[in-house]
Protein backbone atom coordinates (compact mmCIF):
# COMPACT_ATOMS: atom_id res chain seq x y z
CA UNK A 1 0.00 0.00 0.00
CA UNK A 2 3.25 2.58 0.96
CA UNK A 3 4.06 2.57 -2.80
CA UNK A 4 0.87 2.90 -4.13
CA UNK A 5 -0.08 6.10 -1.74
CA UNK A 6 3.56 7.47 -2.72
CA UNK A 7 2.87 6.90 -6.65
CA UNK A 8 -0.18 9.05 -6.15
CA UNK A 9 1.29 11.89 -5.09
CA UNK A 10 4.20 11.64 -7.22
CA UNK A 11 2.96 11.05 -10.42
CA UNK A 12 2.06 15.08 -10.52
CA UNK A 13 6.16 15.00 -11.40
CA UNK A 14 5.53 13.61 -14.68
CA UNK A 15 4.99 17.12 -16.42
CA UNK A 16 8.42 18.45 -15.05
CA UNK A 17 10.72 18.51 -18.19
CA UNK A 18 13.47 18.93 -15.54
CA UNK A 19 13.56 17.26 -11.64
CA UNK A 20 16.72 17.75 -10.68
CA UNK A 21 16.82 20.58 -7.94
CA UNK A 22 20.09 21.85 -6.43
CA UNK A 23 18.61 23.65 -3.69
CA UNK A 24 21.27 24.11 -0.38
CA UNK A 25 23.18 21.18 -2.09
CA UNK A 26 26.86 20.38 -1.81
CA UNK A 27 29.27 18.92 -3.86
CA UNK A 28 28.42 15.39 -3.59
CA UNK A 29 24.93 15.79 -5.20
CA UNK A 30 26.14 18.07 -7.55
CA UNK A 31 28.20 15.20 -8.76
CA UNK A 32 25.30 12.31 -8.78
CA UNK A 33 23.49 14.85 -10.74
CA UNK A 34 25.52 15.50 -13.12
CA UNK A 35 25.83 11.92 -13.92
CA UNK A 36 21.99 11.55 -14.13
CA UNK A 37 21.44 14.92 -15.69
CA UNK A 38 20.29 13.65 -18.94
CA UNK A 39 18.08 10.29 -17.25
CA UNK A 40 15.01 11.99 -16.24
CA UNK A 41 13.44 9.01 -15.62
CA UNK A 42 16.12 7.41 -13.88
CA UNK A 43 16.01 10.33 -11.41
CA UNK A 44 12.30 9.58 -10.78
CA UNK A 45 12.54 5.86 -10.47
CA UNK A 46 15.50 6.36 -7.96
CA UNK A 47 13.48 9.63 -6.18
CA UNK A 48 10.56 6.97 -5.44
CA UNK A 49 12.90 4.15 -4.50
CA UNK A 50 14.76 6.12 -1.87
CA UNK A 51 11.71 7.47 -0.11
CA UNK A 52 9.91 3.91 -0.15
CA UNK A 53 12.99 2.41 1.58
CA UNK A 54 13.60 5.54 4.00
CA UNK A 55 10.20 5.10 5.20
CA UNK A 56 10.66 1.17 5.71
CA UNK A 57 13.97 1.81 7.19
CA UNK A 58 12.85 4.72 9.46
CA UNK A 59 10.32 2.60 10.71
CA UNK A 60 12.78 -0.44 11.40
CA UNK A 61 14.36 1.90 13.65
CA UNK A 62 11.87 3.39 15.34
CA UNK A 63 10.34 0.08 16.01
CA UNK A 64 13.90 -1.93 16.87
CA UNK A 65 14.93 0.99 19.29
CA UNK A 66 11.46 0.96 21.00
CA UNK A 67 10.70 4.78 20.59
CA UNK A 68 7.22 4.32 20.67
CA UNK A 69 5.08 2.54 22.71
CA UNK A 70 4.14 -0.06 20.55
CA UNK A 71 5.87 -0.68 17.46
CA UNK A 72 3.52 0.22 14.76
CA UNK A 73 4.19 1.14 10.73
CA UNK A 74 2.77 5.07 11.23
CA UNK A 75 6.02 6.26 10.92
CA UNK A 76 6.72 4.94 7.37
CA UNK A 77 3.31 6.30 5.94
CA UNK A 78 3.90 9.74 7.80
CA UNK A 79 7.44 9.64 6.46
CA UNK A 80 5.76 8.83 2.92
CA UNK A 81 3.80 11.75 3.11
CA UNK A 82 5.89 14.30 4.25
CA UNK A 83 8.15 14.01 1.59
CA UNK A 84 5.70 14.69 -0.71
CA UNK A 85 3.48 17.41 0.82
CA UNK A 86 4.20 20.30 -1.81
CA UNK A 87 5.10 20.51 -5.23
CA UNK A 88 8.24 21.33 -5.08
CA UNK A 89 9.29 18.26 -3.29
CA UNK A 90 8.44 16.10 -6.04
CA UNK A 91 12.09 16.26 -6.98
CA UNK A 92 15.09 14.99 -7.31
CA UNK A 93 16.89 16.84 -4.61
CA UNK A 94 19.88 16.24 -2.08
CA UNK A 95 17.72 15.79 0.47
CA UNK A 96 16.72 12.61 -0.37
CA UNK A 97 20.30 11.44 -0.39
CA UNK A 98 20.89 13.24 3.09
CA UNK A 99 17.72 11.59 4.95
CA UNK A 100 19.34 8.00 4.42
CA UNK A 101 22.50 9.34 6.97
CA UNK A 102 20.23 11.28 8.92
CA UNK A 103 18.23 8.48 9.74
CA UNK A 104 21.92 6.31 10.41
CA UNK A 105 22.46 9.62 12.32
CA UNK A 106 19.58 8.90 14.54
CA UNK A 107 19.73 5.65 15.07
CA UNK A 108 23.37 5.94 16.46
CA UNK A 109 22.25 8.31 18.89
CA UNK A 110 19.89 5.88 19.99
CA UNK A 111 22.30 3.54 20.43
CA UNK A 112 24.54 5.51 22.87
CA UNK A 113 21.30 4.33 25.27
CA UNK A 114 22.52 1.06 25.70
CA UNK A 115 26.24 1.26 25.54
CA UNK A 116 29.12 1.25 28.70
CA UNK A 117 30.91 3.71 26.32
CA UNK A 118 29.41 5.66 23.42
CA UNK A 119 32.66 6.66 21.67
CA UNK A 120 32.34 4.85 18.87
CA UNK A 121 28.65 5.84 18.65
CA UNK A 122 29.56 9.46 18.57
CA UNK A 123 31.90 9.21 15.99
CA UNK A 124 29.37 7.68 13.88
CA UNK A 125 26.86 10.20 14.83
CA UNK A 126 29.54 12.60 13.86
CA UNK A 127 30.37 10.81 10.50
CA UNK A 128 26.83 10.56 9.46
CA UNK A 129 26.38 14.02 10.16
CA UNK A 130 29.47 14.84 7.90
CA UNK A 131 28.42 12.43 4.66
CA UNK A 132 25.16 13.86 4.85
CA UNK A 133 26.29 17.68 4.75
CA UNK A 134 28.34 17.05 1.66
CA UNK A 135 25.12 16.27 0.14
CA UNK A 136 22.77 18.91 2.15
CA UNK A 137 24.87 21.12 4.06
CA UNK A 138 22.19 22.76 6.61
CA UNK A 139 22.51 19.06 7.65
CA UNK A 140 25.33 20.62 10.04
CA UNK A 141 22.69 22.32 11.90
CA UNK A 142 22.00 18.60 13.42
CA UNK A 143 25.46 18.30 15.42
CA UNK A 144 24.78 19.66 18.27
CA UNK A 145 22.00 17.78 18.57
CA UNK A 146 25.05 14.89 19.43
CA UNK A 147 25.78 17.01 22.38
CA UNK A 148 22.45 17.56 23.48
CA UNK A 149 21.72 13.57 23.69
CA UNK A 150 25.38 13.18 25.64
CA UNK A 151 24.07 15.36 28.63
CA UNK A 152 20.48 14.25 28.58
CA UNK A 153 20.97 10.14 28.29
CA UNK A 154 25.32 9.87 29.12
CA UNK A 155 27.47 10.68 31.91
CA UNK A 156 29.87 13.10 30.97
CA UNK A 157 33.11 11.93 28.89
CA UNK A 158 35.33 13.87 27.48
CA UNK A 159 36.40 11.34 24.99
CA UNK A 160 32.85 11.20 23.57
CA UNK A 161 32.37 14.80 23.40
CA UNK A 162 36.12 14.82 21.08
CA UNK A 163 35.18 12.01 19.14
CA UNK A 164 31.82 13.75 17.50
CA UNK A 165 33.88 16.11 15.94
CA UNK A 166 36.50 13.67 14.82
CA UNK A 167 34.08 12.46 13.04
CA UNK A 168 31.62 15.27 11.22
CA UNK A 169 35.71 16.47 10.38
CA UNK A 170 36.51 13.31 8.99
CA UNK A 171 34.61 12.93 5.68
CA UNK A 172 35.23 16.79 5.12
CA UNK A 173 38.95 16.09 5.20
CA UNK A 174 38.37 13.22 2.88
CA UNK A 175 37.29 15.37 0.46
CA UNK A 176 39.77 17.72 0.51
CA UNK A 177 42.45 15.04 -0.08
CA UNK A 178 40.46 13.71 -3.00
CA UNK A 179 40.10 17.07 -4.34
CA UNK A 180 44.00 17.88 -3.29
CA UNK A 181 45.05 14.23 -5.18
CA UNK A 182 42.90 15.11 -8.25
CA UNK A 183 44.64 18.88 -8.56
CA UNK A 184 41.25 20.45 -8.02
CA UNK A 185 42.27 22.16 -4.97
CA UNK A 186 42.11 25.87 -6.25
CA UNK A 187 40.24 29.03 -5.01
CA UNK A 188 38.13 28.85 -7.49
CA UNK A 189 37.27 25.00 -6.62
CA UNK A 190 37.05 26.14 -2.99
CA UNK A 191 34.84 29.30 -3.37
CA UNK A 192 32.39 27.09 -5.61
CA UNK A 193 32.14 24.07 -2.78
CA UNK A 194 31.56 26.63 -0.08
CA UNK A 195 29.36 29.64 -2.09
CA UNK A 196 26.14 28.06 -0.41
CA UNK A 197 27.26 28.76 3.11
CA UNK A 198 28.20 32.53 2.09
CA UNK A 199 25.02 33.34 0.41
CA UNK A 200 22.56 32.56 3.38
CA UNK A 201 20.22 34.71 3.68
CA UNK A 202 16.84 34.72 5.41
CA UNK A 203 13.90 34.31 3.67
CA UNK A 204 10.26 33.54 3.57
CA UNK A 205 7.93 30.78 2.09
CA UNK A 206 3.96 31.52 1.23
CA UNK A 207 1.90 30.77 -1.71
CA UNK A 208 -1.60 30.93 -0.84
CA UNK A 209 -2.44 27.32 -2.26
CA UNK A 210 -0.65 26.00 0.43
CA UNK A 211 -2.89 27.70 3.33
CA UNK A 212 -5.16 24.49 3.73
CA UNK A 213 -2.07 22.65 4.33
CA UNK A 214 0.05 24.37 6.41
CA UNK A 215 -3.14 24.73 8.50
CA UNK A 216 -3.29 21.34 9.00
CA UNK A 217 0.53 20.32 9.28
CA UNK A 218 0.37 23.16 12.22
CA UNK A 219 -2.66 22.12 13.77
CA UNK A 220 -1.08 18.05 13.79
CA UNK A 221 2.71 19.24 14.77
CA UNK A 222 1.25 21.65 18.13
CA UNK A 223 -1.31 18.61 18.89
CA UNK A 224 1.39 16.57 18.30
CA UNK A 225 4.21 18.65 20.49
CA UNK A 226 1.14 19.16 23.50
CA UNK A 227 -0.01 15.26 23.41
CA UNK A 228 4.18 14.49 24.16
CA UNK A 229 4.98 16.95 26.96
CA UNK A 230 0.65 15.76 28.44
CA UNK A 231 2.00 12.52 28.48
CA UNK A 232 5.78 12.14 28.88
CA UNK A 233 5.47 11.13 32.34
CA UNK A 234 3.10 8.40 31.20
CA UNK A 235 5.88 6.69 29.18
CA UNK A 236 6.41 3.18 30.94
CA UNK A 237 10.11 3.42 29.60
CA UNK A 238 12.53 5.92 30.88
CA UNK A 239 14.50 6.19 27.46
CA UNK A 240 10.89 6.02 25.27
CA UNK A 241 10.61 9.23 27.68
CA UNK A 242 14.24 10.11 26.35
CA UNK A 243 14.06 9.44 22.39
CA UNK A 244 11.14 11.05 22.25
CA UNK A 245 12.74 13.98 23.74
CA UNK A 246 15.21 14.17 21.15
CA UNK A 247 13.07 14.15 18.30
CA UNK A 248 11.62 17.75 19.68
CA UNK A 249 15.07 18.52 19.55
CA UNK A 250 15.78 17.32 16.47
CA UNK A 251 12.63 19.03 15.07
CA UNK A 252 13.52 22.21 16.37
CA UNK A 253 17.43 22.19 15.18
CA UNK A 254 15.80 21.07 11.53
CA UNK A 255 13.82 23.62 12.16
CA UNK A 256 16.22 26.11 12.40
CA UNK A 257 18.12 24.94 9.26
CA UNK A 258 15.15 25.93 7.13
CA UNK A 259 15.35 29.98 8.21
CA UNK A 260 18.37 29.62 6.47
CA UNK A 261 17.97 28.91 2.70
CA UNK A 262 19.35 30.35 -0.54
CA UNK A 263 15.89 29.76 -2.39
CA UNK A 264 12.14 29.97 -1.45
CA UNK A 265 11.09 26.61 -2.30
CA UNK A 266 9.47 23.94 -0.34
CA UNK A 267 12.59 21.29 -1.16
CA UNK A 268 14.32 22.06 2.40
CA UNK A 269 10.42 20.92 4.68
CA UNK A 270 12.20 17.04 3.48
CA UNK A 271 14.42 17.95 6.56
CA UNK A 272 11.29 17.44 9.01
CA UNK A 273 10.14 14.45 7.12
CA UNK A 274 12.07 12.43 9.84
CA UNK A 275 11.63 14.10 12.90
CA UNK A 276 7.49 14.73 12.23
CA UNK A 277 7.05 10.86 11.05
CA UNK A 278 7.48 10.15 14.56
CA UNK A 279 5.99 12.74 16.33
CA UNK A 280 3.09 12.59 14.14
CA UNK A 281 3.05 8.55 14.38
CA UNK A 282 3.37 9.36 18.29
CA UNK A 283 0.42 11.91 18.39
CA UNK A 284 -1.77 9.67 16.06
CA UNK A 285 -1.57 6.77 17.75
CA UNK A 286 -2.43 8.32 21.32
CA UNK A 287 -5.62 9.67 19.76
CA UNK A 288 -8.55 7.54 21.40
CA UNK A 289 -11.01 8.23 18.70
CA UNK A 290 -10.12 6.51 16.12
CA UNK A 291 -12.81 8.09 13.66
CA UNK A 292 -10.95 11.07 14.37
CA UNK A 293 -7.69 10.13 13.88
CA UNK A 294 -9.22 8.71 10.43
CA UNK A 295 -10.58 11.75 9.31
CA UNK A 296 -7.32 14.29 10.22
CA UNK A 297 -5.52 12.08 7.84
CA UNK A 298 -7.46 12.13 5.29
CA UNK A 299 -8.10 15.75 5.42
CA UNK A 300 -3.87 15.86 5.43
CA UNK A 301 -3.98 13.61 2.19
CA UNK A 302 -7.15 15.38 0.85
CA UNK A 303 -5.00 18.78 1.20
CA UNK A 304 -1.51 17.40 -0.39
CA UNK A 305 -3.65 15.78 -3.42
CA UNK A 306 -5.19 19.30 -4.31
CA UNK A 307 -1.75 21.40 -4.10
CA UNK A 308 -0.54 18.44 -6.49
CA UNK A 309 -3.55 18.86 -8.62
CA UNK A 310 -3.36 22.65 -8.59
CA UNK A 311 0.52 22.39 -9.48
CA UNK A 312 -0.17 19.85 -12.23
CA UNK A 313 -2.91 22.28 -13.97
CA UNK A 314 -0.69 25.16 -13.40
CA UNK A 315 2.26 23.50 -15.42
CA UNK A 316 0.09 22.10 -18.05
CA UNK A 317 -1.53 25.75 -18.63
CA UNK A 318 1.32 27.81 -19.31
Amino acid sequence: MLPLVLLVMWIFILPKTEIGNTENAFPLFLYALHGLREQRWLQIALSLLIVVVQAFYLTTVINRQSVLRDSSNLPALMYVVLMSCFPEQLSFNPLLFANFFIIIFLDRLFDMYHSETAVFQTFDAGLFIGIASLFYWPCLFLFPLIWASLVLIRPFNLKEWITSLLGVGFPFLVFALFLFWFDLFTPDSIRAVFEPLYRVQFTAVFNETYVILFAILLFIILASVYTFFKEFRTFAKIKTRKFLFLLVAFFLFAALSYMVSVKTTMVSLSFLAVPLSVLFSNYFVSIKRQIFAEILFILLLAAVVYNQVLFFLQFNSI
